[in-house]
């Protein structure tokens, strides 16, 4: 058994918590969050871990992007997001499935911004190839996005079997969400402050 999930491990080139209930395959109805800063998350029944982003340079388009690395192969394709705005829809953010297990995540850089995300991009690239999804993004400004469960042959889609249902959390327009081990620790320190609190009221 430690064979079996030390390949998958390998295979996915992310770093995971596996339970004990994990070991069986496949592994259905996970979700990755991903946004435009990261990490991309991944969470669900079976399997939790997550992916840093990093900078890299899509050939297609000649734009470096806000790249993550999500292990299992998927079609390739981009989907876009488009957003109301005060001259009709806007297009806002693109993901390109690169096809290898990789997706680059573009924004478009507000006028004015002091503090770009790392998925800012002066221009956004044109949509490549005729494998296309549009998604309507939901949620107020600052805090919007779009749910995404590609269908078979649509950018995205988990075509190695492991992960059947995947689906995808696009965040756009939101705060650094911290690492998983930063997050974990401000748990942690929040539940050792709350019962230094509770002892000292009953003392």
């Amino acid at each position: 058994m430690k064979d079996k999930s030390g390949k998958l491990l390998a295979m996915l080139g992310i770093s995971m918590l596996v339970g004990a209930s994990a070991l069986a395959q496949p592994y259905p109805n996970e979700t990755w969050t991903v946004d435009e800063n990261g990490p991309a998350l991944l969470q669900g029944p079976s399997l939790v871990g997550y992916s840093n982003g990093t900078n890299k340079l899509d050939l297609v388009s000649g734009l470096v992007g806000w790249y993550y690395f999500l292990g299992a192969p998927s079609m390739s394709g981009d989907v876009l997001l488009l957003e109301p705005g005060p001259t009709g829809t806007n297009y806002s953010d693109l993901l390109r499935f690169d096809g290898t297990g990789g997706v680059y995540f573009f924004s478009d850089l507000e006028p004015g911004e002091v503090n770009p995300d790392h998925a800012d991009v002066p221009f956004l690239p044109s949509p490549a190839g005729s494998n296309v999804v549009v998604l309507a993004e939901i949620g107020p400004e600052g805090n919007n996005g779009a749910f995404y469960t590609p269908q078979p042959g649509q950018p995205g889609y988990d075509t190695s079997g492991l992960l059947p249902g995947l689906s995808y959390n696009i965040i756009s327009d939101t705060l650094v969400v911290p690492e998983p081990h930063v997050a974990i620790l401000a748990v942690t320190g929040g539940g050792l402050l709350l019962a230094t609190r509770a002892r000292r009221r009953r003392v």
